[in-house]
């Protein structure tokens, strides 16, 4: 499995093809701050993410997966 680790800590698994951002670009694509995504954690609730060497990252079909699961259908 090669990694590519870039200057922005931004990874990309190349057999995963996984992108990983932190959490404040997660913070700004879920227009919350990171603190909410820190209570998230804490509560066990909000997008699924990753801790590697103690890094929190958060990958981004899981932030689509949580936007589309958040979905509230009007009937």
């Amino acid at each position: 499995m090669d990694i590519l680790v870039n200057k922005d800590v931004n990874l990309r698994i190349n057999k995963m093809n996984r992108k990983l951002i932190k959490p404040k670009q997660a913070a700004n694509i879920l227009m919350c701050s990171e603190r909410t995504l820190e209570t998230w954690r804490r509560e066990e609730k909000g997008p699924s993410y990753y801790k590697i060497e103690g890094k929190v990252l958060y990958g981004l079909d899981d932030l689509q997966n949580f936007i589309e699961g958040s979905r509230v259908s009007v009937t």
